[in-house]
């Protein structure tokens, strides 16, 4: 019986069309792999793709595509303002069929260390294969993003990576790898105002551990520009962990 995973990888690009095009041809015309979609985001200077394959396709898929991140990104440069820690910001899995999560954390697991043995950057893990509480959201291991976690690296053990040295790569950062339950859901909520104050307020207001929803861990307020008119204005950026439990809709209402 075949088996199934989905996974949603993070890219640290969103800009540079050749970029986005050489990273999202790793998966293309791959026996075993099926190439779902990617939306660059230009705001965010952050490239999400969708997949869904057969778990060994998918392995080697992704590998190419990070070694593709890990050499054409250089995170000394880029500028995104969306929470990230490195060129391959996010690899996260999820079961899709006739798969178990135990599963799809051995496969994370063993994802996270060819990541590291093959291309050197650091890997924090996630979800199922968090080693530690704080980490099984991606909240606390962005905290301060690529610039501050750099340097908090290097002096507080508790911001260590689970596999590599205490640094960030040179130019690569470091990447975040995990197999997760339920798929987690984005979004983002534009807001007629360009007072980030407004943004970060409404945005404690559903953050979890501000007394908001529990399932949202991740929740921001971020400077914007529109994409249909091209003005200036601010988002809250959400991450619900678990979008059966808390439904988008409850969220959008209450902001």
């Amino acid at each position: 019986m075949a088996k199934y995973i989905l996974s949603d990888p993070n890219f640290s690009d969103g800009t540079h069309s050749e970029v986005i095009e050489k990273i999202i041809d790793q998966f293309r015309g791959r026996p075993g792999v099926k190439l779902i979609g990617y939306e660059p985001d230009p705001d965010f200077d952050r490239l999400p793709a969708e997949l869904l394959g057969r778990p060994e396709a998918m392995s080697e898929a992704l590998l190419d595509a990070a070694g593709a991140a890990y050499e054409l990104i250089d995170m000394e440069k880029q500028r995104g303002r969306h929470p990230r820690i490195g060129a391959v910001d996010t690899i996260e899995i999820y079961p899709a069929k006739d798969i178990t999560i135990e599963e799809c954390r051995e496969f994370a697991e063993d994802l996270g260390q060819e990541l590291f043995r093959r291309y050197a950057v650091p890997i924090y893990f996630t979800g199922k294969n968090a080693r530690r509480p704080e980490n099984e959201g991606l909240t606390f291991i962005r905290k301060g993003n690529y610039e501050g976690l750099k340097e908090a690296v290097l002096k507080d053990p508790d911001r260590a990576p689970d596999l590599g040295p205490a640094k960030l790569h040179p130019r690569a950062g470091a990447t975040i790898v995990g197999a997760v339950e339920e798929h987690d859901a984005y979004f983002n909520v534009v807001l007629d105002t360009t007072e980030l104050a407004i943004a970060k307020k409404l945005a404690s207001y559903v953050r979890g551990k501000t007394g908001g929803f529990t399932n949202i861990q991740g929740v921001i307020g971020l400077p914007q520009t529109h994409r249909r008119t091209g003005k200036a204005c601010v988002a809250v950026s959400c991450e619900i962990i678990n979008p059966l439990k808390t439904p988008i809709h409850r969220v959008y209402n209450l902001l």
